[in-house]
């Protein structure tokens, strides 16, 4: 304990003594639990408070914004000094990004209405149904490599919450997530849903794009670490 205390007072020296001139922008999503918004604003989450200690630690001034997330992740790609979470890491997404801190991994499958009579056992019948995903999203990726096709069989929209409205609304028949959000169980029973048999496993990341420097990069990196070491000893 006396180590771990030693060792942190050392880094908050280090990062308290460092220029304070970094300037990012910083973007998220509705995605609770991880991150949650209140009209418009990130207030919450497992990661958003990860991330916001972690801009703390660093000495990093920096508001966390909510935008579209296709919009989201085209900035980080393209601009420098842009923090993005929640990623998903895929074997395309990984030269693309600065992978920063990797926080959970999910466990992706199809969701649907319980009292429905949609059965999926395999991706062969998944594509009989029609989905709804995030335009821009690692899931809109993933189901496209199933072989969903927009128009056809899937359906893009802008967030999380509003996906979750078309199921419930039985505009589609199913939904590709990896948990039911906290708003959905309050306002819908958790049983009023069901998972397939149909399971991946993704880590989820904060990344940052790869124009920024390499010393704000290494500074996040650590102070990701020790907002976590933080949290998990308080």
């Amino acid at each position: 304990m006396c180590r771990y205390i030693s060792t942190l007072l050392l880094s908050l020296s280090i990062f308290s003594a460092a220029s304070t001139n970094a300037s990012l922008s910083v973007f998220t999503e509705h995605f609770p639990p991880y991150t949650v918004v209140t009209d418009g604003q990130a207030q919450s989450g497992i990661a958003y408070e990860l991330v916001k200690s972690a801009l703390d630690i660093a000495n990093i001034d920096s508001s966390i914004d909510v935008i579209p997330w296709a919009r989201a992740y085209e900035l980080t790609l393209t601009q420098p000094n842009v923090v993005l979470f929640s990623m998903a890491k895929t074997s395309q997404r990984a030269p693309l990004f600065n992978w920063l801190y990797k926080f959970t991994t999910l466990e992706y499958s199809f969701y649907s209405n319980r009292d429905s009579d949609v059965k999926i056992a395999s991706i062969k019948e998944a594509l009989r149904y029609t989905t709804v995903a995030i335009r821009g999203s690692y899931e809109e990726t993933i189901l496209k490599s199933m072989g969903f096709v927009t128009g056809i069989n899937l359906v893009l929209v802008t967030d999380m919450g509003s996906a979750w409205k078309m199921l419930d609304k039985r505009r589609v028949q199913t939904i590709y997530a990896s948990h039911i959000p906290n708003h959905q169980q309050t306002a819908n029973n958790i049983s009023y849903f069901r998972h397939s048999k149909v399971v991946r496993h993704q880590e989820l990341y904060v990344v940052a794009s790869l124009s920024t420097p390499i010393s704000t990069v290494n500074r996040l990196k650590e102070a990701l670490q020790l907002a976590h070491t933080q949290m998990t000893h308080n």
